[in-house]
């Protein structure tokens, strides 16, 4: 498992960059209500949403806590 895990810092931009596409789709979907096909912003913009605060909260943690591990030197085992 070499792979480098983004930084959290980067993964809390891409988070905030969600958050406002799914303030846009919200707005969006407000102003439409009456029409038939607004049901799509509405829906994408609680996927958007819910994306956001995975990737500022969840994702960012797990990279914080991916790259420490990734850090530690193996332990040997005892046989």
């Amino acid at each position: 498992m070499s792979e480098k895990w983004p930084s959290s810092s980067s993964m809390r931009l891409v988070g905030f960059l969600w958050l406002i596409v799914s303030v846009i789709l919200t707005l969006a979907w407000s102003y439409y209500s009456s029409e038939w096909w607004s049901v799509a912003p509405g829906v994408l913009a609680v996927f958007f949403f819910v994306e956001s605060i995975a990737h500022m909260n969840v994702y960012a943690i797990l990279g914080d806590l991916m790259s420490e591990l990734q850090k530690r030197e193996p332990k040997e085992s005892v046989e």
